[in-house]
Formats: C-alpha cells, structure tokens, sequence
C-alpha cells in the first residue's frame, strides 16, 4: 500500500516517523517521507502556496497520510491537514507522535484518526486492516471522535526487544523535503546537519515522573492497559554500534554522534564499559549524550572519559531540593547533582548543564537557593543554559495550571514555543538575569567567594530597589552583547579557540591511537 509520512518539525530528525517507515518497509509497503519543516525556527504554519501545492500533490496518491507532530507543530499540521481535506485528498489522514497521544481529544478534531502510544505495530496494523478492507479504528492504539465523544482502543503491549526494529529510515529514495518553497528530492544538505550529526535512540521509556514532562502520562497509558510492564527498554550495544557502522557507510559526512536519551547512563557500569570499548574500535566519532544526575557514578564517566566526548549535558532543573523534589517531582537531592558535577569535572568532560525558569510556581526563595547553588557547586568549562518552563499538555504541572487558571484551555506558548534565546532575556525576570550572571561567572573560573559577593549585591535591598525594574533585563541582555563581542573578537578568536582546538585534535590523535 501506498503510504505517505510527514515530518511537521522544524528539524528533520523525526526519529519515530523514521522508524515506522522502516517498519512498514519492512512488512512490503511502499512509504514517502515528506519533511515540512520551517526554515526560519517557528511553530507558525508559513507554508507557501507552492509549497502547499507540491505537499498537495505528493499526498494525492496515497491510501494514508500520516503526519508527525509535537505540541509546537500543532498549528503548522492543522494547516496541512486542512489543505489535504480542501484540495479533495480522501485518504484516511492520521496523526501521531508525543501530542497526539497526550492531546488524542485535541488531535483527533482535527485527523480522522490518531496513534497513542508508539507506532510501528500500531501503524502496521492500520495499513494492513485498510488493505484487506477492514475497519481500521478498531487497531490497537488508534483513537477518533464519534458523535463528538473520543473512542480509544487500548494499546498494543510494548516490545521488550528493540534489537528486532530495524533502524531508522536514512534511504533518502522516496524522501522529499522543503526547499525555496518546493518540495524536492531529499539530500544531506538540505537535512540541516541530521547526517552530519548523527542522532540515536538507544532507551525507550523513562522511570522518573517529573511533573515538567509528559512522560507519566504516556507511562500510565500503557500501565492502565496491562501493556506497559516492562516501560523502561535498552537496545543492546551491538545494536547501536551496528546502527552507527551501517548509516556511515552511506553517508561518510557523518562527524559526530548524538545519543538523544536521557537515561543512556541507566546502563550498569559493565554495560557502559562493553559500550566504550565497541565505540572506541569500531566508531571513535565524537560523541554527545545526555546524563540524569542519579546515574551519574564516578566508573561510569571514568569508563566514556576514554571516548571523544564532544559534550555531555544534564538538567538540573533547580539548585533547590524542595523545588526539585516536590515541584518537579525528581528524586533528586542538590547532594546528588553537585556530586555529578564534581565527578564530570575531575574527568575533565565538555559539560552543559541546563535550569529551568519562568515557572509561575516557583518561589522567590527557591530562585536564590538555585543562585547559591550556582556559586557553590558550579566550575567551569562548562556551558550553561536557562530554558523557559513550557506547559505541556500531559503533564502535571500543566494540569495544576489550568486548575489554577494560570493557563486557560492549553499554554498557548507551549504551542508556539520555538525557542529564541533573545526574545527570553529580554522578557527576562530580575533573578533570572542575575543567575544567567552567575552561571557566565562560575563557567569563567570566578573563585565561588566572590560570586556569592555578586549575588549579595544582587539580594541588597537598595540595589533591587534602584534596579528591579523593566529596563533591567534589555539592559543588561545588551550590556552582555558588547562584553560578549568584545571578548570573542579581541580573546577567544586570537587566543583561546586556536589553544581549545590544538587540544581537541590531540586528544582525538591520542585516543585513535
């Protein structure tokens, strides 16, 4: 059966969509991919009418069209969906991916159908019930509206073995993507850096709750229905390694390798040890990977210490314990997190650290026990990032939200929530500014002491009082352009990067050795 997927993100990555077509590929069905994502980073629907047109047209021969969307590539699918129902496209249309099955009320108002849960079998099922001529609502994971009320099919039981997917689908044959308001044959240059930098899933389920993310909604989802006993799964290594080996092969650009999950360090440390040593022999590409603080232990990073590490980054949330512990509900004491940062610092690890701000819950209190945090726990080199709290549906706090009514129907940022890091400083509360202050201070090597000395200038009742005010968070965005400017042209270009660079090639040298 014809089938056509659509990657609605901003970025191509579309790991999922990726790997229910090669599912379906798998099984003998005939599968386009079309990437419609925006160039400019927005979750606006800025589609061109040529662009509509070639979409349009790409769709038409199809028995399905599936669309892949996250909360932010709500409008932008809409959009898409409405133009294949106004230029008279009768396939069945269904959504899927982390909205949809969060949002199946939202989503199905606008599909005909839409996949809860993980799609591969779901979707197989789908095709193969539509090819022989049966009611394909009546698939496992597949929800729809009737007279108005939602009818949700409980999912199928997850598969323990994710060494039996086959990978993801990197063919390019039958790939189109945007391109100067066309949609044209895929190539790697125009998948903005996916096959230079190569993405991979190698978990599937997370164990934590935390009230920020809507992982416990799609946890319960399978608990609800006896299908989720085993939620947490590992790919085995060979699989990974076996991904990584088979994808340079046809694309030899390939430069670095990212492992997108957060829990690749739930893996004991025999695991991650039988992991360096495939990695070192058989790929030795740099790598980037993402850490929990609780998995963190010392033979762990000691064991990835011998692989090129390009950057390991970790959420820390909140330098708080009560805000991490009971707001976002992490089982994560402040001990727990600095104890990883000395750890991942003592191996001398590329470290990003990430926070999040902007929650209408958090205290004023918490705000500077996280600046406290910050002076004391934090060293440099080490990037460090502030993210904006996003409400997203499925999620506990967005529930308590709209309890509260601090958001009405849904958070309506969180739909168009595409990430600018200017438009946030700007807007930016006062303590918010003095802990992106903090961080720059702590990621240059200022003595803890004299960091916590900024801070109590900071806390100073005549200083809030003088400069606790609109103008404050511009101000000081462009007061940090110019240092900024300054500093990369006149010391970080002429001195420090030719240094940082020589070092990173000798230490790729050495460990190819």
């Amino acid at each position: 059966m014809d089938v056509v997927l659509v990657s609605t993100y901003t970025y191509p990555i579309a790991l999922g969509m990726r790997y229910v077509s090669s599912f379906l590929k798998r099984a003998g069905h005939n599968v386009t991919l079309l990437y419609m994502g925006s160039r400019r980073d927005t979750a606006e629907a800025d589609i061109s009418p040529t662009l509509l047109e070639d979409f349009v047209e790409r769709c038409r021969p199809a028995r399905v069209v599936g669309l892949s969307l996250m909360t932010n590539t709500f409008y932008r699918s809409r959009a898409l969906t409405e133009a294949l129902r106004g230029a008279g496209v009768r396939a069945p249309i269904i959504w899927g991916g982390t909205h949809p099955t969060v949002a199946p009320y939202e989503s199905a108002s606008v599909a005909d159908y839409v996949c809860v849960g993980e799609g591969e079998r779901a979707m197989l099922d789908f095709v193969d019930a539509l090819e022989s001529g049966r009611d394909p609502g009546q698939t496992p994971n597949i929800a729809y509206l009737r007279n108005g009320a939602l009818v949700r099919n409980p999912p199928h039981p997850l598969t323990d073995d994710l060494d039996d997917y086959p990978f993801p689908d990197y063919d390019l044959e039958g790939h189109w993507a945007a391109h100067a308001d066309r949609l044209v044959a895929a190539r790697p240059a125009l998948l903005r850096g996916v096959l230079r930098r190569y993405r991979l899933s190698s978990t599937r389920g997370c164990p934590y709750s935390c009230s920020f993310c809507n992982n416990a909604t799609q946890m319960q989802i399978y608990r609800d229905a006896g299908a989720g006993r085993h939620w947490v799964r590992k790919r085995s290594v060979e699989s990974i390694i076996t991904e990584i080996e088979s994808v340079r092969r046809r694309y030899p650009k390939i430069e670095a390798v990212n492992l997108i999950d957060d829990l690749f360090l739930i893996r004991s440390e025999e695991e991650i040890d039988a992991f360096v040593e495939a990695y070192r022999q058989r790929v030795n590409l740099p790598l980037e990977l993402d850490a929990f603080p609780n998995t963190v232990t010392e033979a762990k990073i000691a064991s990835l210490s011998r692989l090129p590490i390009e950057l390991l980054s970790m959420g820390i949330q909140s330098g708080c314990e009560d805000t991490v512990r009971k707001l976002y509900n992490r089982p994560t004491r402040t001990e727990t997190i600095a104890r990883a940062m000395r750890i991942i610092s003592k191996h001398r690890l590329r470290a990003e650290y990430h926070y999040l701000v902007s929650n209408p819950f958090e205290t004023e209190e918490s705000m500077i026990a996280t600046l406290r945090f910050v002076a004391e726990h934090h060293r440099g080199p080490a990037k460090l990032r502030l993210f904006p709290l996003q409400l997203y549906p499925g999620s506990v706090l967005y529930e308590r939200a709209r309890a509260e009514g601090i958001i009405g129907e849904h958070h309506e940022q969180a739909y168009r929530g595409v990430y600018h890091r200017k438009k946030h400083i700007m807007t930016a509360r006062y303590l918010e500014i003095w802990l992106r202050i903090a961080l720059a201070l702590r990621g240059a090597g200022v003595p803890s002491a004299w960091v916590h000395r900024v801070i109590d200038f900071a806390l100073h009742r005549w200083v809030r009082k003088c400069i606790d005010r609109r103008w404050f968070a511009p101000a000081s965005f462009y007061a940090y352009r110019t240092v900024r400017t300054v500093y990369r042209n006149l010391v970080y270009q002429p001195f420090i990067k030719p240094v940082a660079s020589l070092r990173r090639r000798r230490q790729r040298k050495r460990l190819r050795a």
